[in-house]
């Protein structure tokens, strides 16, 4: 079974697809398994959202409320 390390590395592959089956299988173990991984992983889920929503034309990104909007979906 994967460590903590090993599946936080996989992070992003898997949620832009770009894992392979059998590395999403032992990933989804892992998350029925470690509530930390769980949360990691709706952190990373809501970044990469917060990211692709910001336009290149805007040249000033308020990080507080990015931040704020990551806090506020890690205490639901």
């Amino acid at each position: 079974m994967l460590n903590c390390h090993k599946v936080t590395d996989m992070g992003s592959d898997l949620l832009e697809g770009r894992s392979r089956w059998a590395e999403r299988a032992a990933v989804r173990l892992h998350l029925m398994l470690c509530d930390g991984y769980r949360r990691y992983l709706r952190q990373l889920r809501l970044t990469i959202a917060t990211i692709r929503r910001v336009r290149p034309r805007q040249p000033h990104v308020n990080t507080d409320q990015v931040l704020e909007a990551i806090d506020r979906s890690d205490k639901r």
